[in-house]
């Protein structure tokens, strides 16, 4: 099997993981439909629809969204996730949303947890100016 073969380009479509690499550093907003690892440090919004692994080098402070969230560094913010697993080397502080929480010996947690109130957490919405895109198509087809 060659590099470029229909094969290969369709295996990298269902296993595609977003590194932060260490010694990188971002501030912003990302919005993300794979897998992301974080080994440098994130602050922000961090949406994400798979999952959203903290490595034991990784740092992120920011308002997290995602369906399973994996700490085995440092978090520091609020997180909205189906499924939580702090590692032992993770330490995590702020306010965590989520029914299925798992801190393993080692682990820390600081903060406060709540239930979520949906059935599924991760929801990407459309930016608003697509939705004005969309209702005005409706309205001129009318």
């Amino acid at each position: 099997m060659g590099f470029f073969s229909n094969d290969a380009a369709n295996q990298s479509k269902h296993t595609t993981t977003t590194v932060i690499a260490a010694g990188c550093s971002i501030i912003g907003s990302l919005r993300l439909s794979c897998d992301m690892q974080v080994d440098g440090y994130v602050e922000g919004v961090i949406t994400s629809e798979k999952t959203l692994i903290i490595s034991a080098a990784g740092r992120v402070k920011a308002q997290v969204t995602a369906d399973k969230v994996i700490i085995n560094g440092l978090f520091d913010g609020e997180l909205f996730a189906n499924t939580v697993e702090i590692l032992p080397q993770g330490k995590a502080m702020g306010i965590i949303h989520s029914d299925d929480l798992c801190i393993e010996r080692g682990g820390s947690f600081i903060g406060e947890t709540q239930r979520t109130s949906q059935d599924q957490v991760v929801s990407l919405a459309k930016p608003e100016h697509e939705d004005a895109a969309a209702d005005n198509r409706i309205e001129n087809k009318a």
